[in-house]
C-alpha cells in the first residue's frame, strides 16, 4: 500500500501544472477498495491535494466495502474532508450475496448502512445489484424499503453483468446457474423506477436515483463531458477533446512513475468530430439533461431523423423543453439506440 500511495503522489506531482490551472471542485476515491487504506496514507494523499492552490472541493466521495466500515473510520474520513460515502451493499439477501460471491454478510451490510446514516455525512449512496439469478422482486423491495426507511439520499442500481475472467463467469461456464431472462430484467428495472418515484427519488441517470439535491456532482461531470483527471492504475482522464488512460497493471504503473518518472499512459487519443458527436449521444442521453434539440442541426445524418421520430412514437424517447430524453422503457434498450446512432455516423 505504501508503494502505491507514493506512486500516486508522484503522479499528482507530474500533473501539478494542470491541477494548478483548474479549479478542483469534486474528487472521487474509487476504482477498487480505497476503504482499505490506513489513516496515515489517507493523510498523505489529502495533504498533497490540499496544497494545490485550486483545491476547493464541494463534494468528495469515497467508495467503501461494508466489511471495512466502522464508526472510527467514518469519523476519521469525515474529519479528513470526505463529504460523501458510496457503499457497495449489492444486497441484504444472503442468497443473492452468495450468488454474487461477495465477502460481506447481510448483517455487516445492515450495520454498515446504519453507521453511515448516523455519521452525519452531507450525502451518501448505496449500490444495489438487480437481475441476479434467484433474486425476486420481493427481495428487491425489501432491500429498497430498508434503505429508504434508513434515510438513504442516493441509490445506484445496476443490472447484473457477467464479465469474462470473474469468479461469477467461471460459475456460469460450469453451468452452476443461468442468467435471468430479459422479461425478468425488465420487470425488476421498471419496479425500481415505480418504487423509488413514489418515495420522492429523482431518476437522473440510467442507473442512479437521488433525493433532490443529492445527485452525485462528480459523476455529472463525466456524463456531461466536463474535464476530469483520473489518477492511479486504469484511471481515465478527459480534457476537450483528448482522452487518456493509465496502465492497468499495478507493477507496470509503479515502474513508470518511480523509475522512469513518466506519465503511466496505456492509451492517449485525440477525438475526432464524429467521435465527439457519438459521445454526446452516449453520455447526455443517459441523463435527465438529455441531448439538446439544437445539436441535431449540426450533428445529424439523413437516416437519423426518421429513426428518432420512430423511437419517440414508441415512447422510448421524449422531445420536450428543447431536448431529447430517454424514457424508462427506452433505457432498457439504450445500448441498441446508441449503437444505431453510432452506425449512422459511420455511413
Amino acid at each position: 500500500m505504501d508503494s502505491y500511495v507514493e506512486a500516486l503522489l508522484l503522479e499528482i506531482e507530474l500533473y501539478k501544472p494542470l491541477l494548478a490551472a483548474t479549479r478542483i471542485e469534486t474528487v472521487f476515491f474509487g476504482g477498487g477498495t480505497p476503504s482499505w487504506l490506513p489513516s496515515p496514507l489517507w493523510e498523505k494523499i489529502w495533504r498533497a491535494l490540499s496544497q494545490l492552490p485550486t483545491f476547493f472541493p464541494i463534494e468528495v466521495t469515497l467508495e467503501a466495502n461494508p466489511e471495512d466500515i466502522s464508526a472510527e473510520k467514518l469519523h476519521f474520513w469525515k474529519d479528513l474532508g470526505i463529504t460523501r460515502i458510496s457503499v457497495g451493499i449489492q444486497s441484504f439477501s444472503e442468497k443473492v450475496l452468495q450468488r454474487l460471491g461477495r465477502w460481506h454478510t447481510p448483517n455487516q451490510a445492515r450495520q454498515a448502512t446504519e453507521l453511515i446514516a448516523r455519521a452525519g455525512f452531507p450525502s451518501w449512496n448505496a449500490d444495489i445489484i438487480f437481475a441476479v439469478p434467484e433474486q425476486t422482486v420481493s427481495d428487491l423491495a425489501e432491500d429498497l424499503q430498508y434503505l429508504v426507511e434508513l434515510g438513504v439520499p442516493h441509490l445506484s442500481l445496476y443490472g447484473l453483468t457477467i464479465e469474462k475472467g470473474t469468479a461469477l463467469y467461471k460459475k456460469y461456464k460450469r453451468k452452476m446457474f443461468e442468467p435471468v431472462e430479459d422479461d425478468i430484467y425488465t420487470e425488476q428495472y421498471l419496479f425500481i423506477h415505480d418504487f423509488l418515484e413514489k418515495r420522492g427519488f429523482i431518476w437522473y441517470e440510467i442507473s442512479n436515483w437521488a433525493q433532490h439535491g443529492h445527485e452525485c456532482q462528480h459523476n455529472w461531470r463525466y456524463w456531461l463531458r466536463r474535464p476530469y483527471l483520473g489518477l492511479g492504475p486504469s484511471a481515465h482522464s478527459y480534457i476537450p477533446e483528448v482522452r487518456w488512460a493509465n496502465i492497468r497493471h499495478l507493477p507496470s504503473y509503479l515502474l513508470a512513475l518511480k523509475n522512469q518518472g513518466t506519465r503511466p499512459w496505456a492509451m492517449h487519443e485525440q477525438l475526432s468530430q464524429q467521435e465527439v458527436w457519438e459521445e454526446i449521444w452516449l453520455t447526455f442521453l443517459r441523463t435527465r439533461a438529455g441531448v439538446p434539440i439544437s445539436f441535431l442541426s449540426h450533428a445529424s445524418t439523413a437516416s437519423l431523423h426518421p429513426k428518432l421520430s420512430e423511437w419517440t412514437t414508441k415512447g422510448w424517447l421524449s422531445v420536450q423543453n428543447e431536448k431529447i430524453t430517454i424514457s424508462k422503457q427506452g433505457a432498457l434498450i439504450i445500448d441498441n439506440i446508441v449503437k444505431y446512432i453510432t452506425n449512422a455516423y459511420s455511413e
